[in-house]
């Protein structure tokens, strides 16, 4: 088994078994730390995402709190036969869909407009795994790393992720993209 998915398989099964209380309680720490940072603070237009509910951070108060901030939310909308992703305004909260691999992405009229990448000024993205260097793995599609591939240099990219999320060092290839930080509890 290639290093990357050792280290996927664990990290997944060590995300499902946290009490649900404690990963809430985390969660809230990790959520104040970005409302700290002046990229966020700073920021007109963030792209964030859905947590998918199997152990990671919880993304919806960060989503409500961005909204309430003023900011302009994207989301990404999953684009299989590219295995990409495409950043989509959030214009409507409740009208949330689930996309190809369960996640919840934009759906309905209002959330249908496609944000330029040159306008978003911070991306959070979500990992299994992340290293001291700021190294990510994620679900093992590769959707994060081939847009990561095409935002524009000089703009953050965080990572959120749980303190046992951080190791010392993750299996990356030239292919992953590393961020410009990860923030955890």
């Amino acid at each position: 088994m290639e290093a990357k998915e050792i280290v996927r398989k664990k990290m997944k099964i060590r995300m499902r078994y946290q009490k649900s209380s404690e990963r809430r309680q985390r969660s809230r720490i990790i959520h104040k730390r970005l409302f700290l940072r002046e990229d966020f603070l700073n920021s007109k237009c963030v792209m964030l995402y859905v947590s998918k509910g199997t152990g990671e951070v919880e993304t919806g108060p960060i989503i409500k709190k961005a909204l309430v901030m003023g900011k302009k939310v994207v989301l990404p909308v999953t684009l299989v036969r590219d295995k990409n992703i495409k950043p989509v305004y959030l214009e409507d909260i409740r009208k949330l869909g689930k996309g190809p691999y369960g996640i919840y992405e934009p759906r309905g009229p209002l959330n249908k407009k496609p944000a330029a990448l040159k306008d978003i000024d911070l991306v959070v993205v979500p990992g299994v795994a992340f290293d001291k260097n700021h190294n990510r793995i994620g679900r093992g599609k590769g959707y994060y790393d081939n847009f990561l591939r095409r935002f524009p240099k000089g703009r953050s990219k965080i990572g959120l992720g749980f303190r046992f999320q951080l190791l010392d060092k993750v299996p990356a290839t030239k292919r992953d993209i590393p961020l410009t930080t990860v923030i955890t509890d």
